[in-house]
């Protein structure tokens, strides 16, 4: 679909004139707090369902304690530790350093082979291996990457056709909570669930029925 033509369902339904989302006559709305739902929208769902990944490499030497995520990152799909000299490959899984202390008292301090990742409690951007790693390798990162920016110029938005009406209801919710005189909680509700029901659809589509 064409951002535009979203746009304007967005307008339809909060009782605007359709004009590809150039005018918001109310004045309840302005155009880029609409823009930032519907990208807030994208993000979402790019996030939730990792509708789509992309791959790299990054090497890393030994004792390293912090490692740069690339700067369109924006979730991680998986990582996997391959080892310089051995090639040997390890997957590796997310914990906290709550988690590392407990499963691995000194992982800081004590270098190993790396069993698992941290990043919530990094800094933004940024990874740590638990334990740090004693030699050389690589970081085989699968990660969804930042979508590329909806901006009303009448091109398609990032992400397949079938998942437009998440885009839309997840924009609608955002808007829909804005204190105001047209704040509805019970159809934000709504929108959220219209959501939600588009997350279960994603996970049937890439990981098929069972």
């Amino acid at each position: 679909m064409i951002d535009r033509d979203l746009l304007s369902e967005l307008q339809l339904t909060l009782i605007e004139p359709p004009d590809g989302g150039d005018t918001w006559p109310s004045l309840i709305w302005t155009r880029s707090e609409v823009l930032d739902g519907v990208n807030g929208a994208v993000r979402s769902l790019a996030r939730d369902t990792h509708l789509t990944v992309t791959r790299t490499e990054i090497n890393v030497a030994a004792l390293t304690t912090t490692i740069l995520l690339p700067t369109d990152w924006l979730a991680t799909a998986s990582i996997v530790w391959r080892d310089a000299t051995t090639l040997q490959r390890t997957p590796l899984g997310p914990v906290d350093s709550f988690e590392s202390d407990l499963a691995a008292p000194g992982w800081e301090v004590t270098p190993g082979l790396p069993l698992g990742y941290v990043d919530l409690d990094q800094a933004t951007l940024t990874l740590r291996l638990c334990p740090t790693p004693a030699a050389a390798g690589v970081v085989e990162l699968l990660y969804v990457s930042v979508p590329a920016a909806v901006a009303g110029t009448g091109t398609p938005l990032p992400l397949a056709e079938e998942f437009t009406s998440a885009v839309k209801y997840a924009a609608l919710s955002y808007l829909l909570r804005k204190v105001g005189r047209l704040l509805d909680v019970e159809r934000a509700d709504y929108c959220e669930r219209r959501y939600e029901l588009a997350e279960v659809a994603a996970a049937i589509i890439l990981g098929g029925w069972s």
